[in-house]
């Protein structure tokens, strides 16, 4: 080969590796492999369009969402029994008042802030200096699908689940209880592992102080999208309307969620296979089935193989998790069942179950994680589960 092809080959290298810097310079949410992007300075929040989903249809679902009708099946919520409201309708003046409530108090994607943090914003890490840089990270690595105000429906959402839409201040897998807010760790967690069966990656590879302040700038998009979508409901229904108390209040939630009981330590059950363990998988079998009111069968149908379709806080339509499958989206440790199963998903309807013991849980949880293995099920349990 000629010096002229040699030359000619490293300059279609450089080339097309300066092309691509610049394609990654320009893209949305990406800025490059090396840079933390910062939003354009006159760049403020778009007010919500959307449908608020104010009450859910009673009966099932009868098919899983369609991705390219997502907006047209959350407003069809009203002739299935359900309620929602159009934004559209409500003042120009009442939302113009609220439009510069928000952005006085929670400013714009590149100057994040929230005004009335006070102590409890503080003691979150909501500070200024921490949602400026949370800010360029979302921009980065979540943009794409989140979109700039958390709402879920960026470039790339078209995917089935959707991804979450933070702005009811509402998250699926919890371990704070009472159906509240996750704890900081609970969202450093989905960020750090992702969701299995989803499109929601791992972000493991990103060091451990990034993936805190994404956290962080996750909780701040939940508060501003939940004062609006509360403030909003007010507005559309006529009644008075007192944004910035419901600021404190939702903080005080975010609080509430950090100094929650850890949960209990996991009992010494023995390795699958076991008698001790064998034990617990039968009554965890036994809770699992019984004929009761908030049942597991009830909506796990063949133990997940036919699930009873539910619609969720976001107008969307959730499918109870397949348990005979080896992989569950919040996570198949022993605490993150332990945890869906005492807490519930309430985003999604999944009831808490309060009342039972925590051997119960457990019992539940032993039975739940082993339900994908034959061989780790009992002989009478396997010929339920798994009928030749």
């Amino acid at each position: 080969m000629s010096w002229m092809h040699v030359g000619r080959g490293r300059f279609r290298v450089a080339v097309t590796t300066a092309l691509l810097a610049t394609a990654l310079a320009v893209l949305p949410g990406c800025g490059g492999c090396n840079s933390k992007p910062d939003y354009p300075p006159n760049l403020t929040f778009p007010p919500r369009a959307d449908r608020l989903v104010l009450r859910l249809p009673d009966k099932p679902a009868i098919v899983i969402n369609d991705p390219g009708k997502r907006e047209q099946e959350i407003a069809a919520i009203d002739t299935l029994g359900g309620t929602t409201a159009d934004v559209s309708t409500i003042s120009a003046d009442a939302r113009g008042q609220l439009d510069k409530f928000l952005k006085d108090t929670f400013g714009t994607p590149a100057a994040p802030t929230i005004a009335l943090e006070g102590e409890a914003a503080t003691r979150l890490k909501l500070s200024t200096a921490h949602l400026v840089e949370g800010s360029r990270l979302f921009r980065r690595h979540c943009l794409q699908c989140h979109n700039m105000v958390g709402d879920g429906r960026g470039t790339s959402s078209n995917t089935v689940p959707f991804p979450r839409d933070y702005r009811q201040g509402q998250f699926k897998f919890a371990t704070s209880g009472d159906g509240g807010k996750p704890r900081r760790a609970d969202l450093v967690r989905t960020i750090t592992d992702g969701l299995k069966s989803t499109p929601m990656p791992s972000f493991g590879l990103l060091q451990e102080g990034e993936r805190d302040l994404l956290a962080g700038y996750v909780v701040y998009l939940a508060v501003r999208g939940e004062v609006e979508f509360a403030s909003l409901r007010a507005l559309a229904a006529g009644q008075p309307d007192d944004p910035g108390a419901r600021v404190k209040a939702i903080l005080a939630e975010w609080e509430k969620a950090e100094s929650a009981t850890p949960l209990p330590a996991e009992p010494p059950d023995e390795e699958p296979g076991k008698p001790a363990h064998q034990d617990a998988v039968k009554r965890g079998f036994a809770l699992f089935t019984a004929k009761a009111d908030n049942s597991c069968i009830s909506c796990h149908g063949e133990f997940g193989r036919k699930p009873v379709l539910r619609y969720d806080v976001w107008g969307t339509v959730a499918k109870p998790a397949d348990l005979t499958q080896t992989t569950l989206k919040s996570g198949t440790r022993p605490e993150d069942v332990f945890a869906r199963v005492r807490f519930g998903i309430p985003a999604v309807r999944m009831p808490a179950h309060p009342k039972m013991s925590d051997r119960e849980v457990w019992d539940l949880v032993r039975f739940v994680r082993s339900t994908p293995f034959m061989v780790q099920l009992p002989e009478e349990v396997r010929a339920v589960v798994w009928p030749k």
